[in-house]
């Protein structure tokens, strides 16, 4: 197809085939749950689905997506009606339709999608039917399984030498270990397990790199430890016997049945795609609308008090006609009195004109009321969407785990914003791996601990008036706050001293810090310091909030609170100093006067006693920024205050005074102010003037916070702002940074890194060359010239690798220069050390 149309047609193709892969992701799940009348039906509308999605493939020329289909479909069409399929086709098919989601990324991307490891796919799938996928499988010898686990186990052996300290032999070791790795993926080779193969030659490569001690050998390291564990998945799924063939059935026809053809047809006549742009577009005029309305009213508002001092001056006018008439005044009095009916006629036009603006402005302002709440259900959809593939992720990791574990998903039909769903999609998959990996125990330590074999992870979506929680919870082992406090102690957040000051709760919260893992050793799954942290800041980010709680040897509870529609809020507007800012009023619970008796302090924190609860006490100016302002309170007077409270969290601000309330609309304020984390956007009032929305999640977060976490994560982590255009670098060198103890913020170019430098303090900065606006060379000149910023070293991380070019960039200004393929092999964090030796 010309590539053309295939750009043009892509973004329809795209949304609808995510549809078609959830939908039979979740089939495929459902046949073996459901009774055998159940399953018959599902796998009948699976086949159709599947069908589908090979035309649509077909008909835009896309070979590996409709051959892969096609391998899916020949598949389904020998399972027995009314038969659960054997679990080795379930599993291939999921990886399958995981590749293709992996392909329509590309697409995204512009590339052209390919599915990655096709072959392999194929031969899962088996083609001509799953049986002889298995029949394949159990081909593999016995002895084969048993040599490859130890010879495993002499390569995990050979790591822990490696990494332990003093080696002498160190050549002579890490030859060793290539050798067992190439006589295991020799073997496999000769066996025919790609699988086995491709990850022995990635052990291998990765031994190869360990010659040379050092931040290198650490990074390969925790590359082998990874391949290792999926090494021994691959190999310990390898089947000893012939498992026992499924009964076949006659494949059905491909032509769908005129009926159902029918239905779908009907389906699309009554339901359209529309683009979210397009959504946005219409978002953005009914909101102006609505605010034209709320002017037209305040101006209505100032035409009555014209009309109420017409009318006085009227009266007045009558009054000096009066009087004159009792003077003899004649002609002048004639004139007067002629005068004053004119006005007074102009007068009675002007109050029928006003009824008539009246009336028509309400049936304005109902409509628009009416296209706003229709265009707020258009961007509203069912939680299901994010819950679905929650299932094929519980299913797949713990089976690789070995735990057995049920997923419950509740709340699916709820809905939320669009813009929630997809936000949310990953945070959400991070707590439920969470909870799959730390969590819920084993099969025999939950017998032991007097359990159900089967561990029990809820995920459930529950509407709270204007807003939603979305929680996590699972019947495992429970947080742990000693151990979570240990950790922190050994990796460096805080003293021994500063941790044992913290409650039990504060504790527990440490676990949403960046680069925070209870595990002390990198695996598939964890270890890595990257997750929860992520949870807070994007539900942050959506005007939310996280909850966490816990019960020792039975379970913990991940809470997120968020609002159910991001944009248009009732919002109450308050003063603080000469500033007006605006606050969802759904955070606040309610507005009080205090006395001086009422607030004072509590080892050594400002508390506010509010219903004989202490809560903590703080004045707004300085949570938002502002300098610290005399408070009524300290002078004896009564202080007008408002008590904040969202995911179980409450805390009192001081203010001036309330201004007033209102239907506020949130816009953003671009990604120049995204890290100034107190402020949510910004708003028009109908006045036309604008204030600033603050983000109450995160006023909250900082009031609740310990102080001394909170000097201490600040003091002892350096901060390195990472800059780069293309998404996936920014967040890999951030996660290395990150997992080294670094606390890094990102940019996207040059002129958001220079924005970001001039608000937060960073000792640090790495930068791409070729970047949109202002590229590497350009950053680094203009942090050079800057008074206030010179002092910062930078380093240009970039694929230029010639002498010209690295030349250049030192002329520049930069501390150091690497290309990008030398990041992996631990020179970027050799770098960093250099020049912040006295960091983390």
């Amino acid at each position: 197809m010309d590539p053309r149309v295939l750009r043009s047609l892509w973004p329809i193709f795209a949304a609808e085939t995510r549809e078609q892969l959830q939908t039979i992701g979740t089939a495929v799940l459902g046949l073996e749950q459901g009774t055998a009348e159940q399953a018959a039906e599902q796998l009948t509308a699976l086949k159709r689905e599947v069908h589908s999605l090979k035309g649509s493939a077909a008909s835009l020329g896309l070979a590996d997506i409709e051959q892969l289909v096609h391998a899916m479909e020949d598949a389904l069409a020998r399972c027995a009606p009314g038969h659960v399929p054997p679990p080795g086709l379930v599993e291939a098919t999921l990886r399958s339709l995981s590749a293709m989601e992996a392909a329509l990324n590309q697409g995204d991307s512009g590339e052209m999608p390919a599915i990655d490891g096709l072959a392999s796919l194929l031969s899962a799938l088996g083609r001509g039917g799953f049986e002889q996928a298995t029949e394949v499988k159990a081909k593999v010898p016995a002895q084969f399984r048993r040599d490859g686990l130890q010879t495993l186990e002499k390569l995990e052996a050979s790591l822990g030498r490696l990494c332990s300290p003093g080696l002498e032999d160190r050549p002579g070791a890490v030859w060793e270990a290539v050798g067992l790795a190439e006589l295991l993926k020799a073997a496999a080779n000769t066996a025919g397990i790609s699988a086995v193969e491709s990850l022995a030659s990635s052990v291998r490569a990765g031994f190869a790199r360990m010659e040379e001690a050092g931040v290198g050998a650490s990074v390969a390291a925790s590359d082998i430890a990874g391949a290792l564990v999926q090494l021994r998945g691959a190999l310990e799924s390898l089947a000893e016997e012939t498992p026992a063939e499924p009964a076949a059935a006659p494949a059905e026809p491909e032509v769908m049945a005129r009926s159902a053809g029918g239905r779908r047809q009907q389906d699309m006549d009554r339901a359209v795609r529309v683009s979210v742009r397009t959504l946005d577009s219409l978002a953005l005029q009914v909101e102006q609308l609505a605010a034209g309305r709320a002017q037209q009213l305040r101006r209505a508002e100032a035409h009555r008090e014209l009309l109420e001092q017409t009318n006085q001056a009227l009266l007045q006018l009558e009054r000096a006609a009066q009087q004159l008439a009792l003077s003899g005044g004649g002609g002048a009095l004639e004139a007067l009195r002629a005068g004053v009916g004119q006005v007074r006629g102009v007068q009675k036009r002007l109050v029928q004109l006003s009824k008539d603006v009246h009336r028509e402005g309400e049936q304005l302002a109902l409509v628009a009321q009416v296209v706003r709440d229709d265009l707020r259900d258009l961007r509203m959809v069912p939680a299901s969407q994010m819950l679905e593939p929650l299932k094929r992720t519980v299913r797949e990791l713990a089976a690789r785990l070995g735990k057995d574990v049920e997923l419950v998903l509740a709340g699916g039909d709820v809905r939320i914003d669009r813009r929630i769903v997809d936000v949310l999609k990953d945070p959400l998959l991070h707590l439920v791996r969470n909870a799959l990996d730390h969590g819920i125990e084993t099969t025999a330590q939950r017998v032991t601990a007097g359990k159900l074999q089967r561990g029990q992870l809820t995920v459930r979506v529950e509407p709270r008036g204007t807003r939603l929680a979305v929680v996590v919870e699972d019947d495992g082992a429970g947080l742990s706050p000693e151990n979570v406090r240990a950790t922190a102690v050994r990796r460096g957040l805080l003293t021994e001293a500063e941790a044992a000051k913290l409650t039990e709760l504060q504790a527990a919260r440490l676990v949403f810090e960046p680069g925070f893992s209870t595990r002390d050793q990198v695996t598939e799954t964890s270890g890595r310091g990257v997750g929860l942290d992520v949870v807070q800041s994007t539900a942050t980010r959506l005007q939310g909030a996280v909850d966490l709680s816990y019960e020792k040897g039975q379970g913990t509870r991940f809470t997120i609170d968020l609002p159910l529609i991001l944009a248009g809020a009732l919002g109450l507007l308050v003063r603080t100093g000469t500033a007006v800012v605006a606050i969802p009023s759904d955070a606040v619970e309610r507005v009080l006067r205090l006395s001086p008796g009422d607030v004072g302090t509590v080892a050594g924190h400002v508390v506010a006693r509010v219903e004989d609860e202490q809560l903590p006490f703080h004045p707004l100016s300085t949570s938002i920024g502002q300098p610290r302002l005399p408070l009524a309170i300290e002078s004896g007077k009564h202080q007008t205050a408002m008590v904040l409270a969202l995911g179980g969290v409450r805390a009192v601000f001081a203010m001036d005074a309330v201004v007033g309330q209102q239907e506020i609309v949130v816009r953003s304020l671009g990604r120049h102010l995204q890290t100034v984390s107190h402020l949510a956007g910004a708003a028009v009032l109908d006045d036309g003037s604008v204030v600033p929305v603050l983000n109450a999640p995160e006023l909250l977060r900082v009031a609740a916070a310990p102080v001394v976490l909170r000097a201490a994560t600040e003091v002892r982590r350096s901060h390195i702002l990472v800059c780069d255009d293309a998404l996936t670098t920014r967040f890999a060198i951030k996660s290395l940074l990150e997992i080294a103890g670094y606390s890094v913020v990102t940019a996207g170019d040059g002129e958001e890194a220079l924005g970001i430098l001039e608000r937060t303090p960073c000792q640090l900065v790495v930068s791409d060359w070729q970047m949109p606006r202002l590229d590497g060379i350009g950053l680094t000149r203009r942090i050079r010239a800057h008074p206030k910023l010179s002092h910062i070293p930078v380093i240009l991380c970039t694929s230029l690798d010639s002498p010209q070019e690295r030349a250049a960039g030192l002329d520049a200004g930069a501390d150091g220069y690497l290309v990008k393929r030398e990041v992996e092999r631990g020179k970027l964090l050799d770098l960093v050390r250099q020049l912040l030796p006295s960091s983390a």
